[in-house]
């Protein structure tokens, strides 16, 4: 507690976006225009999730299941935790034969836990993998600010050595469990060489961050349109989830002339990959890869890199020059 308590600010001594330090705000009307390649308004990203939980501990655990059947139950919580394996027993490979017969190809969030204890699954997952973004230790392991500075850049620097053993490449971006950081997460990320963190869903292109985290890149990974948000805890469903995809889109690709926009689908496989759901995502994916004229189907990396050359002009626009 002491550690949060020392990063409040007294109110007119705030950082330069009200209570953070790392990037000011900036209306999205009142930056330079950014059109993609071949003059696309849109870019689509689908980024995949596939992060293990680990059967907790009992004591960690409440006597009871919260009302509405979702959230933790006592040990073992079967229910739960065999759902989330789910996603690696069955529904990776069922979202990776969607992708692969519509043409896409996907970026994918990968913890130490599943590099190290499911290693028969990255064979599979090259087949459609553009990119892995490095998702820390476990999904049952946040970064948190009652962490000290060192044991966090430990769990840092831990969690991206062994995921370059395992993977034998380095991810360039970081997505934390349940976007999770501490008040200097950023700071150490780049430090790090991490080039861009996803835990930020607050826009609708990448933006660069400033101060000690300058050089590093947030890339806004879409929070309302997370088939965990929306399919699982509200309960949307699996129809009205495609459609809702598919108008997202259209929606940024038109407000994108003449400024790109991007959408950053976030699915998890023990979400999407069940079978009742699996029909209308890929109708969804259907549509957006025939518009082909108007969307820029892209990995994070790719994206970043193509702003990062018009750095300049972004970095001016975001007062970090």
């Amino acid at each position: 507690m002491s550690d949060y308590a020392d990063q409040i600010q007294p109110v007119g001594q705030l950082g330069p976006s009200g209570d953070q330090r790392w990037f000011p705000f900036t209306a999205l009307s009142r930056r330079p225009h950014l059109l993609w390649p071949a003059q696309k308004p849109a870019a689509v990203s689908v980024v995949i999730d596939l992060r293990a939980a680990e059967w907790e501990h009992p004591e960690s655990l409440p006597a009871v299941r919260p009302p509405g059947g979702r959230g933790i139950a006592p040990f073992p919580d079967i229910p739960r935790m065999s759902n989330r394996e789910f996603g690696h027993r069955v529904g990776v490979f069922r979202l990776g034969e969607i992708l692969q017969s519509v043409g896409l190809r996907a970026s994918v969030v990968i913890d130490v836990m599943t590099v190290e204890k499911y290693a028969p699954l990255l064979d599979h997952l090259r087949q459609f993998t553009s990119e892995f973004i490095a998702g820390g230790m476990s999904a049952s392991r946040p970064i948190t600010s009652r962490m000290t500075e060192d044991e966090e850049l430990h769990y840092i620097e831990t969690t991206m050595e062994r995921l370059m053993s395992g993977l034998g490449v380095t991810p360039d971006g970081w997505l934390g469990a349940a976007h999770s950081e501490s008040f200097r997460t950023p700071r150490l990320l780049a430090s790090c060489g991490i080039r861009y963190v996803a835990d930020w869903g607050n826009d609708e292109r990448p933006y660069l961050l400033m101060g000690m985290a300058s050089g590093m890149w947030s890339f806004p990974l879409s929070w309302e349109l997370s088939d965990l948000r929306a399919m699982h805890e509200r309960g949307v469903s699996p129809e009205r989830y495609s459609k809702s995809i598919v108008e997202a889109i259209d929606v940024v690709a038109s407000d994108g002339a003449p400024e790109g926009r991007m959408v950053a689908l976030h699915l998890h496989p023990w979400v999407s990959g069940q079978a009742f759901r699996a029909d209308a995502l890929e109708r969804a994916f259907k549509v957006i890869t025939k518009a082909e004229s108007h969307i820029w189907h892209a990995s994070p990396g790719q994206i970043i890199d193509w702003c990062q050359s018009r750095a300049e002009a972004l970095e001016d626009a975001n007062g970090t020059s």
